[in-house]
């Protein structure tokens, strides 16, 4: 999935993909917390005031960027949950 907004490099992610495809444990963490409820809204970027955003939201779609680059370059897949490399 590539990201469809405003700042993306020439490949269409996000520089933020870019950077944190170095760091699986965090775009595991973001693919793991930003998943969507029976509404298909994202259950991570919801506040009191608002029904929350649809899913897949940018964070999701930046992590899935960061987790196909790692990928693609050979890196190590993310941790399980317990933060053993799976």
């Amino acid at each position: 999935m590539r990201s469809n907004q405003d700042g993306v490099g020439e490949d269409g992610m996000s520089p933020l993909a870019s950077v944190l495809s170095a760091m699986p444990e965090v775009w595991h963490s973001l693919l793991a917390q930003h998943v969507p409820d029976s509404s298909g809204r994202c259950v991570s970027c919801r506040n009191s005031g608002t029904a929350g955003v649809p899913w897949p939201c940018t964070l999701r779609v930046i992590a899935e960027d960061a987790r196909d680059l790692n990928q693609s370059a050979g890196g190590l897949p993310g941790p399980t949950p317990c933060g053993l490399a799976s």
